[in-house]
């Protein structure tokens, strides 16, 4: 795991937006920058109940869901064992 994806390393604020008319928001040019977002790049939008909203590059949450897929027999196994 490399220091800017652990969970422990600070988040940086990115920048501020405002929710316009149509419900669309503009995705900060600092924020675009430090993920490396380009024009019609597809981003997941994902929610914790009404309090948190997370944006993530579609091709990063495939990845992510692959490691979760590899790991998920082992889990499995650690929570037969209690």
């Amino acid at each position: 795991m490399n220091k800017s994806s652990h969970p422990t390393v600070p988040k940086k604020f990115l920048g501020i937006t405002t929710l316009g008319e149509k419900g669309q928001i503009v995705i900060p040019a600092e924020a675009r920058a430090a993920m490396k977002l380009t024009r019609g790049e597809k981003l997941i939008v994902m929610g914790n109940h009404d309090k948190i909203l997370v944006i993530m590059k579609a091709s990063r949450f495939e990845a992510m869901a692959s490691h979760l897929t590899e790991h998920l027999a082992s889990v499995r196994k650690l929570i037969k064992k209690k």
